[in-house]
């Protein structure tokens, strides 16, 4: 009998009764998984080191596959890794715009495990503990006494450590995570109940808005559905600034993404997985193990799995020399074979142990009694098609309970009355029709005052992705149809009277100008080096429209560096760096258009740092906090801000002293050739 706790064999036979896998304890019923525990260990080896990985985990239902995930929670938990999990739902999801991707942060911070609390709830430790090593850290540099340093006076040195450290480890959102974990050190030093909640509500993901979160904390953003993987990140390495191996993520029932009834939103949620991958395997992230669970119709379908997303299939296409003999457990895609029959009998006899351990009896139920079990069990009719070990577990439990409860039952009997049903749950998803249907009455409830035609939410339904929303409608006319023109926050659409619909994507228009008439305006449009027209605008519409427009190609193409220095310049309110910022921005402009080489070479040189600047003295500036740190920060960035500026003017300098070398150049050589030709004289 292997040694177990009290607490694990009743979290076992209690979580197999139910029909779930127990969160603790798993070590101990693991049996025919040796090559895969090993990959784990050796992965997780890799992670500790630096790296990153992303595994998915495949198999038919009944499988194993959750079993093998809390495996590896506790495997990792050893490690000294922080774990944490989330199943996807229809209401949790990886990409979403109406709070499923934020829904399923704050799952995974609510399920944050470590060694020593592996149910969860882990991260007000995680978080006092570091805060404890701050402080420490602070007397020590400061060569001030541990004691002392909790006081009052010392407030200010302790909340520049905390954001020095948060801005060393962290990527994005820095000031306001650094701001979140600030208020949490008040209220940890102060024993402000109210205040650490709400600090805790702010990293969890809980706020629903800007405005109370600024009201209780002071922050200028919130974690959302867009942000929140980067939030996750910063969590990540924050756990190995305490000291912990890395952070382990788990996410199972990916079901719920391949039923995702929208082609789009489905291939946004695994455009989602594909970044997950890239950074784990590209090294734009450290110590971080990301695992999704599925079925193989989730990999394989090529209409609606991970399959169907090209860049997907190629990274987790197979290996193609594996057979069910000779496994690669290297590659991302591990799939999990059913155990065989010695490996449930070995299952099944531990379990009986952990039975006897937990409820302090001994049953009578040999060896051979399992093996009489399983004779029958396996030879049920149905037990090819829907036998699997979690059911054939729940049964032989039962039957010891029954046993237990009932020393006077026949065995005999008990496994005769053995029936074998389909355990799984019907998967009902809405026909095409009902999808639309349903998609037309959200769309009429949510754009209910723009007053659409039943036709035009008929076309909407079948064209508008989940995430995009409308922004204005105008009447207008194109190719002589007459109908509904909207701008959505990626693109144009027209919708006809005769129900046909024309997309131009913001991203292909390279002009938009318009001309007025008596009382309509035509709105042209150079879609891809094709000249457009869309006409019968109002006259009082079309300014609007196009200014919304222009706005809206501004947000989405800033892929030159001057369009991200002219977005900027929009977004401070400071005169003397704005003032700079447009410098900066012709600057960036007359190298990109003079030579495309070298501007694209100069665009990569500054563009992600001076973004980073410019992203936190914004949040610096929105934040409105009076304090000599925040200050101090702001001060340092304008004289980043202004060093760059000199940069900029010097790269140009140098360019244009380039020139005027080649020019000097060629025009010595033209005199020459007029002398030599007799057409001047010296």
């Amino acid at each position: 009998m292997v040694k177990i706790k009290p607490k694990e064999a009743t979290a076992i036979i209690n979580s197999l009764i139910s029909g779930v896998v127990p969160k603790i304890g798993v070590q101990h019923i693991t049996v025919g998984r040796l090559k895969e525990v090993a990959m784990i260990l050796s992965a997780l080896e890799e992670v500790k080191d630096g790296h990153s990985k992303m595994k998915c985990w495949i198999g038919d239902f009944g499988s194993g596959k959750s079993f093998m995930l809390y495996l590896l929670n506790t495997v990792a938990m050893k490690q000294k890794f922080v774990v944490t999990q989330a199943d996807f739902t229809p209401h949790i999801r990886l990409y979403s715009n109406d709070g499923k991707g934020q829904a399923l942060y704050m799952a995974l911070m609510d399920n944050i495990a470590i060694q020593t609390k592996p149910e969860g709830g882990a991260l007000s430790v995680l978080l006092e503990k570091w805060i404890e090593k701050i402080i420490l850290n602070t007397a020590e540099t400061h060569k001030i006494s541990p004691t002392e340093i909790r006081n009052p006076e010392y407030t200010d040195l302790i909340q520049s450590e905390i954001m020095k450290t948060v801005n060393q480890i962290t990527e994005t959102g820095s000031f306001d995570f650094g701001l979140a974990i600030i208020r949490y050190y008040e209220a940890y030093i102060n024993n402000d109940d109210t205040l650490r909640k709400n600090a805790l509500r702010w990293m969890k993901g809980e706020y629903t808005t800007r405005t109370e979160a600024r009201k209780n904390l002071g922050v200028s953003n919130i974690v959302n559905d867009r942000n929140y993987y980067d939030m996750l990140k910063n969590f990540c390495q924050l756990f190995v600034n305490i000291g912990y191996s890395g952070l382990v993520v788990n996410l199972d029932e990916a079901v719920n993404l391949y039923n995702i009834p929208h082609p789009a939103m489905r291939q946004r949620n695994y455009e989602k997985i594909l970044n997950m991958y890239n950074d784990c395997f590209q090294g734009k992230i450290e110590h971080l193990f990301i695992n999704i669970a599925g079925t193989t119709d989730v990999l394989e379908d090529q209409l609606k799995g991970f399959y169907c997303y090209d860049a997907l299939r190629t990274r987790l296409k197979p290996n193609l020399f594996e057979t069910a003999k000779l496994r690669d457990y290297a590659q991302p895609v591990i799939r999990l074979m059913p155990l065989n029959n010695n490996e449930i009998f070995v299952l099944l006899h531990n379990l009986k142990e952990i039975f006897d351990f937990n409820y302090n009896v001994e049953i009578d139920f040999s060896d051979t009694d399992i093996q009489t079990f399983m004779e029958e069990i396996f030879n049920k009719p149905g037990a090819a098609e829907f036998l699997t070990p979690r059911e054939v577990i729940r049964d032989f439990l039962n039957i010891l309970n029954i046993i237990r409860q009932n020393p006077e039952a026949e065995k005999e009997k008990l496994f005769n009355e053995i029936a074998i049903t389909d355990e799984r749950e019907p998967q009902y998803i809405d026909s095409e029709e009902e999808t639309k249907q349903k998609r037309i009455k959200k769309l009429e409830k949510q754009y209910r005052n723009m007053l659409l035609s039943p036709e035009v939410l008929e076309a909407l339904a079948g064209t508008l992705m989940d995430d995009e929303n409308v922004l204005k409608t105008v009447t207008a006319s194109f190719k002589n149809e007459s109908g509904i023109l909207m701008a959505t926050e990626r693109r144009l659409l027209f919708f006809g009277k005769q129900k046909s619909n024309v997309s131009f994507p913001y991203s292909q228009i390279n002009e938009m100008t318009y001309t007025s008439g008596y009382q309509y305006s035509v709105l042209h449009i150079l879609l891809n080096n094709e000249k457009l027209a869309i006409d019968f605008i109002p006259n009082s519409q079309v300014k609007p429209l196009l200014n919304l427009l222009q706005a809206q190609i501004e947000i989405l193409e800033r892929k030159t560096l001057s369009a991200e220095l002219q977005y900027w310049e929009k977004e401070i309110a400071n005169e003397s760096i704005r003032l700079l910022l447009n410098r900066m921005s012709r600057i960036a402009h007359v190298i990109q258009e003079k030579d495309h080489t070298a501007g694209e070479i100069f665009s990569m040189r500054h563009t992600d740092t001076v973004s980073k600047l410019l992203k936190q003295y914004q949040a610096l500036e929105s934040s409105e906090i009076d304090s000599p740190e925040i200050n101090a920060s702001k001060e340092r960035i304008e004289e980043a801000i202004a060093t760059t500026h000199a940069a900029f003017e010097q790269e140009l300098k140098n360019i244009f002293q380039s020139d005027m070398l080649d020019i000097d150049a060629e025009s010595a050589a033209y005199l020459q050739s007029l002398k030599n030709r007799g057409l001047i004289h010296s």
